[in-house]
């Protein structure tokens, strides 16, 4: 019977349930939208951290990352490659040597991080080819190869086949020099290998470390849904004069941006949520004020107090469950489609480049967070109908009834 009565008073008037309604469909679109666009800016930055630089996880010396001194390099590799490319969740693998050194040009000089690798290997493990936007892979130069960032060729004033220098210490502490050659410029939205990495083989620089078949460094990615932190520690308890580490252990900034983001979209929900509340606060209390006669005339043939509370709470759902769902659903209809098509951001290439991001970004939202706003919204929805209903209690019968 309250629910009947409660739906026939939410429909009295019309305009003003169809304005809160409205409100809370855009509201609720707001935040399903903001959210997957939140969400699409974290997404970006940490796939392309961890596709590009970190990888799921990697394996050093456990001195090696203190100094990247090179004469601490992984002693039973093998053991550990045979290891991982057994393991069902690893997808690919891939090693590399490591020194840190300068690099220069005829006309200017900066430090750089030289690293050596496989290109086969790599290509699988970073897809470090797709980022060549001139020049090859490693083709084309017949002897010392390198490939090194579009920012890092921009100061160093180089075009692809210009001739740079990578100076650095062997494994005897010996100053090394080698001259290279320009195979391909990387296009990146790290800034690691944009400004500060260059890529040789390794068997290049192996040779002018004079360290033999030695390596540095193993990185390996692994198949979508792994427990990456687990997989880590699985292969560092077999492993353990090694370290192991996940791409979270690696790159705590990363951790920290999913954590930020996270907050931050907290605080935009309560946002919203709270200028809802108050819409609907002062929509209910209106409604209460405008039937005080009709509340006072109830309570004086006998309804209960905790009757017309409980009329009021109801029709403030009624309220909130009906447009709410149409929000819900407009919201993951435009995230399903920005999803698929991306957002277009090059205007902002440059900047949006600088910090780490792709220009173009795909919306997402996981079921979980389409649950919580749900959960949000029927919560919103039952703490804004407590002051209205509270209010229509308070009302004394027979004061209601004279009222004008």
């Amino acid at each position: 019977m309250i629910a009947i009565i409660a739906w026939r008073n939410v429909w009295r008037n019309k305009g003003r349930s169809l304005v809160v309604i409205g409100a809370m469909t855009v509201g609720i679109w707001a935040l399903t939208f903001a959210g997957g666009f939140m969400q699409s800016f974290l997404t970006s930055y940490i796939e392309s951290a961890i596709r590009h630089e970190t990888s799921n996880g990697q394996v050093h010396h456990p001195e090696f990352t203190q100094d990247y001194d090179i004469q601490y390099n992984i002693k039973d590799y093998e053991s550990i490659l045979g290891f991982l490319k057994q393991s069902e969740v690893v997808e690919s693998v891939t090693t590399r040597s490591l020194v840190n050194g300068m690099i220069s040009s005829s006309r200017q000089a900066t430090g750089v991080k030289i690293i050596g690798i496989n290109p086969e290997e790599e290509a699988k493990v970073t897809a470090l080819n797709t980022l060549i936007s001139e020049g090859t892979y490693f083709e084309g130069i017949s002897r010392n190869p390198v490939l090194i960032g579009n920012k890092l060729a921009e100061k160093l004033k180089v075009n692809v086949r210009s001739k740079v220098v990578l100076t650095f210490q062997d494994i005897e502490g010996n100053i090394t020099a080698g001259s290279f050659r320009v195979a391909g410029i990387l296009n990146a939205s790290s800034v690691a290998i944009s400004e500060s990495s260059a890529y040789v083989l390794k068997s290049d620089l192996n040779r002018l470390l004079n360290i033999g078949d030695n390596i540095h460094e193993i990185a390996y990615t692994t198949v979508t849904g792994t427990d990456d932190e687990a997989l880590a520690n699985r292969i560092q308890t077999n492993f353990e004069n090694d370290k192991v580490e996940s791409w979270k252990e690696i790159s705590p900034a990363l951790v920290f941006m999913e954590q930020m983001m996270a907050s931050m979209l907290k605080i935009l929900i309560i946002i919203i949520m709270s200028a809802l509340a108050f819409g609907i606060i002062n929509t209910m209390l209106m409604a209460v004020l405008e039937r005080i006669r009709e509340l006072g005339m109830l309570m004086a043939l006998g309804m209960k107090r905790a009757k017309v509370f409980l009329m009021i709470i109801v029709e403030t759902i009624y309220l909130s469950t009906v447009g709410g769902p149409v929000g819900l659903f407009i919201g993951y209809a435009t995230i399903s489609y920005l999803g698929k098509v991306g957002i277009d951001l090059t205007d902002y290439s440059e900047g949006l480049e600088a910090i780490g991001y792709n220009s173009i970004l795909y919306p997402l939202l996981q079921p979980m967070d389409y649950v919580q706003i749900v959960i949000g919204v029927i919560m919103t929805a039952f703490l804004a109908s407590i002051y209205p209903a509270w209010k229509a209690i308070k009302l004394k019968p027979i004061d209601a009834l004279h009222a004008i």
